[in-house]
């Protein structure tokens, strides 16, 4: 469960492979994503709050639109704004950078993925930017440090690491 940058809204997956996202202050059910089709283990919102991303046990992350939360639902009923796939086994853990540069997701198939938001809903990026390895059992958590381009992992290896990346300035 995660809650919104402005503390408006929060947002939680489910076994039933839906995202649901409800009103903070008055746990009214706003939206409810459909299009995973598996569990849902991981959402994050973008820290401007104008995006939700998901990660499941169908090896896929989903960007989900927030721009008219609460309004008529879009035709066919989807917000999905893009499908990353390039995880081999399921998406545990997804986190943004705190400047939206980056969404970064952990794996059973004990890689790190990093993504570009901007360029997949823009339609310019379409898998991961960058891959990491380090871990010998699933990465089950991701956690960014919200001062800067630091981050870190936890795993079934019983080891949680500490990231710092710096090559890219976003």
């Amino acid at each position: 469960m995660w809650h919104s940058p402005d503390c408006r809204y929060v947002a939680a997956g489910s076994l039933d492979r839906a995202v649901r996202l409800w009103d903070a202050e008055t746990g009214a059910l706003l939206e409810r994503f459909d299009g995973h089709s598996d569990s849902v283990y991981s959402v994050s919102f973008s820290p401007v709050g104008k995006l939700l991303a998901s990660g499941s046990l169908d090896k896929t992350l989903k960007l989900w639109d927030l721009s008219n939360v609460g309004t008529k639902p879009a035709a066919g009923g989807s917000k999905c704004k893009h499908t990353c796939e390039g995880h081999k086994d399921f998406v545990l853990s997804v986190v943004f950078a705190p400047n939206e540069s980056w969404l970064i997701s952990g794996s059973k198939d004990r890689s790190v993925q990093f993504w570009d938001p901007k360029g997949l809903v823009g339609g310019s990026s379409d898998g991961p930017v960058l891959i990491l390895q380090g871990h010998q059992n699933s990465v089950i958590s991701v956690a960014h440090s919200p001062a800067g381009k630091v981050f870190a992992t936890g795993s079934g290896d019983k080891r949680a690491r500490i990231w710092k990346y710096s090559s890219v300035d976003r």
